[in-house]
């Protein structure tokens, strides 16, 4: 999955999701309170807030399954969308569920029958404490698929003993070896870099030339070592007689 189209669906969850069902709970404790100190319920208030968070839940599981569709495409490993699809339709049938709590408990105010009305107020937070937990679910599919993903995209830079950028030698390329798998890897596009390596520790070298040539670096691949530009720059120490 692109990070971009990770971060944007993470985003949608994190920021709406998450921070609109609050909002919800605290309206529906909000009823509570006007029917038990006020005896005077704003229903239409309760209303508008329960139906505020139906349409974020809705709109939101419909982004998150177009987006994790479009990370499905643009991915250069297949995975399925099947864990994300069926969390987001837990979702939405909790919205149901909301819903009809929500028509229930409208129709016992409008009767002035506020007891019903109060009686299912904790059916109505215990649905959002699920669409609140199942977002959760949401986040961890949507990483877990992420991290099974992931690929890293690696260059090499050659230096002399001291560190210093070396720019002309008679190499024959470079390679890298999977210590895990025992494969051995060469760049297919630019010579001196590995695209959509997959997670692992790699040993990476030099063909020497005529009279030159490098010292293996082994890394072990990960987003701490990822520059600003998306790149894991490894140096290897160039040699020449």
């Amino acid at each position: 999955m692109r990070n971009l189209l990770r971060n944007k669906i993470l985003t949608m969850l994190s920021e709406n999701i998450k921070q609109d069902t609050p909002v919800a709970k605290n309206a529906a404790v909000q009823l509570a309170k006007q029917i038990v100190l006020l005896n005077a319920p704003n229903a239409q208030q309760f209303y508008d807030a329960m139906f505020v968070q139906v349409a974020s839940i809705q709109n939101n599981a419909d982004d998150v399954d177009y987006f994790v569709n479009e990370a499905r495409i643009a991915s250069q490993n297949a995975f399925t969308t099947a864990g994300v699809n069926a969390i987001t339709a837990d979702l939405v049938n909790l919205n149901d569920q909301l819903i009809g709590l929500t028509y229930q408990i409208n129709d016992a105010l409008q009767a002035n029958d506020n007891n019903t009305a109060l009686n299912l107020i904790p059916n109505v937070k215990n649905v959002l404490d699920l669409q609140n937990s199942t977002t959760d679910n949401l986040i961890a599919e949507i990483n877990a698929i992420a991290s099974a993903i992931k690929t890293y995209n690696v260059c090499i830079q050659l230096v002399d003993h001291l560190g210093n950028p070396v720019y002309y030698t008679d190499l024959h390329g470079y390679y890298a070896h999977n210590d895990a798998t025992n494969a051995y890897i060469t760049p297919e596009r630019d010579e001196n870099c590995f695209y959509n390596l997959a997670p692992g520790t790699y040993t990476f070298d030099s063909h020497d030339g005529y009279f030159s040539g490098t010292s293996p670096a082994t890394v072990t691949l990960s987003d701490s070592l990822v520059n600003a530009n998306g790149v894991i720059i490894v140096n290897l120490v160039y040699w020449s007689e």
